[in-house]
């Protein structure tokens, strides 16, 4: 194993581990409620890229390019982390319903900075390891949060906040910001 691949493999892992341990800090199930089972997707996720990219050869550019992904990954999770400190954010496809709309942070660009820093750690070890694991692990996830951020949205249409997340979801995008 090169020391690029190493490095790549223990930063996509650390990332990972970070993410977990972050979400747990950062979201509580709905009162009463426990969390979703469908929250093992993420586990699985984690292991199999983190598992698949520690065997698989890197090259040092393609190490390079995915560190510099895991890096914007990390800061996107971070910095979405600190906006809802002190704030009530439930468990991925919990059924509670909102009582505010967090548009400050990268919630003023995008609707799932969360879900989009996810996301860009599963890129970034497609962008180390292209293949068939990684790729199905991108899609499966890019799937599952899709439909989480949709499920998200539902909840807000019977909220008190309707209206309020009507006009915030006109002008800022769903895992891309609108620059238009």
């Amino acid at each position: 194993m090169s020391a690029a691949h190493a490095v790549a493999a223990i930063a996509l892992a650390g990332v990972l581990v970070r993410f977990m341990i972050g979400a747990t800090a950062a979201f509580r199930p709905a009162p009463g409620e426990p969390p979703s089972p469908l929250t093992i997707f993420m586990t699985i996720a984690a292991l199999v890229l983190a598992l698949h990219v520690g065997r698989t050869p890197i090259g040092l550019w393609q190490a390079v390019a995915g560190l510099a992904g895991l890096a914007a990954s990390l800061g996107l999770f971070e910095w979405a982390k600190r906006t809802i400190r002190g704030r009530f954010f439930s468990y991925i496809f919990s059924s509670d319903v909102p009582d505010f709309v967090c548009t400050s942070g990268p919630y003023a660009y995008i609707r799932n900075p969360f879900y989009l820093s996810y996301l860009v750690a599963y890129a970034s070890a497609v962008v180390m390891t292209p293949d068939v694991v990684t790729g199905g692990v991108l899609a499966v996830m890019t799937i599952y949060f899709w439909s989480a951020a949709r499920f998200e949205e539902r909840k807000f249409t019977v909220s008190e906040r309707a209206e309020e997340y009507e006009a915030y979801r006109r002008r800022t995008g769903r895992f891309v910001p609108r620059l238009w």
